[in-house]
This record gives C-alpha cells, sequence and structure tokens, in this order.
C-alpha cells in the first residue's frame, strides 16, 4: 500500500455534478418570479485541519462540496487525480490543474 502526502492547496476531485435549480427574483415590475439557475459543483478530499485543543481534534480527510465557475472546471481532468484548486473572488473554483498524480483508494482503520 502507497501513501499520498497532500501538499498545500492540493485536492483530492471525487467527482462533479451540474443541474439547473429553481430560485426566485423579482422581474421589472417587483413581482416575484421563479427562474432556473445553472450550477456546478466539484466534490473534493482534502486533509482536515491540524488544529488541536481541549475540546476539538480532528484525523484524516474532509469531504467537501465546493462550487465551481462552470463546467470547464473539469474539463481536462478525471476523478481520482489531485489537483490545484484556483477560486474566484465569489470563492467559485474557477480551475482545476492536475498535479498529475491519481489516488486509488483502500479502507483504514483509524
Amino acid at each position: 500500500m502507497s501513501e499520498y502526502s497532500f501538499k498545500e492547496n492540493e485536492y483530492l476531485v471525487v467527482g462533479w455534478a451540474q443541474g439547473l435549480m429553481d430560485t426566485e427574483e423579482e422581474d421589472a415590475n417587483g413581482k416575484k418570479v421563479n427562474v432556473q439557475r445553472p450550477y456546478y459543483q466539484l466534490f473534493v478530499l482534502s486533509p482536515v485541519s491540524s488544529y488541536k485543543s481541549d475540546t476539538y481534534t480532528a484525523c484524516g480527510l474532509k469531504a467537501q462540496k465546493l462550487r465551481c465557475a462552470s463546467d470547464a472546471v473539469w474539463k481536462n481532468i478525471n476523478p481520482m487525480e489531485v489537483c490545484n484548486l484556483f477560486f474566484d473572488e465569489k470563492k467559485r473554483v474557477a480551475m482545476a490543474v492536475s498535479t498529475g498524480e491519481v489516488v486509488s483508494l483502500e479502507s483504514i482503520s483509524l
């Protein structure tokens, strides 16, 4: 079994999703209308914080669902690739760049 050590700002991409969600907005006349807006999400694993206190400790990886600016984020990557993620001013993933590392998951005991 080989282990992978994450470097700073690296994430393991495990998948993505896109779709339409209903939102309520006001039209030009001030009337509330339902509008469908696209959404793009990236699912990743990353190391938990190394922060420890008297009341908190964590070990392992955390799963996150991150908002993306568009589906172009995952066009050049595959699930299980380690990537560097770059965020826009709205804290959405704007770009994912593979490090060239691919990880396979094996069961472990903690």
